[in-house]
């Protein structure tokens, strides 16, 4: 137990979720979607040097997030909808013009950021499971 006590010290935020911007909130999903594709995509890392980052390039990118955020949508609560609309239309999705697989990857960063410094890890886990198994069958 103490184990898992420390992990959650180490790794979550005492903060409060909505008083935080869009920006920051897409700045930590971006790294905790990162992580997760790095941790799913060990046993990928065997075959040889540099193979699990080719792999994780074509996972972690605009096109695949933007893809993915298309892919879960059946996942989607109301207030998930909401936290993806706010990224899809912050200003740092904005930054390329209209570049919609942008703004859809900044709002799928947002979401996964929301959901993880709010602690609702098993919505996160659900969405970004779905987001590994999709990928992995294409």
């Amino acid at each position: 137990m103490y184990e898992l006590e420390a992990l959650s010290r180490l790794l979550t935020a005492d903060k409060d979720v909505n008083s935080l911007s869009v920006d920051t909130l897409s700045y930590i999903g971006d790294a905790v979607y990162e992580l997760f594709f790095r941790l799913k995509t060990l046993s990928e890392a065997k075959r040889r040097t540099g193979y699990q980052h080719e792999l994780l390039v074509k996972l972690v990118n605009a096109s695949g997030q933007s893809q993915a955020l298309v892919e879960i949508e059946e996942l989607l609560t109301e207030e998930d909808k909401k936290v993806v609309n706010r990224g899809f239309n912050s200003r740092g999705a904005k930054r390329r013009g209209n570049d919609i697989e942008y703004r859809r990857a900044t709002a799928l960063e947002t979401l996964v950021g929301y959901l993880y410094i709010k602690g609702d890890f098993v919505h996160l886990e659900e969405i970004l499971s779905k987001v590994v198994a999709d990928v992995l069958a294409r």
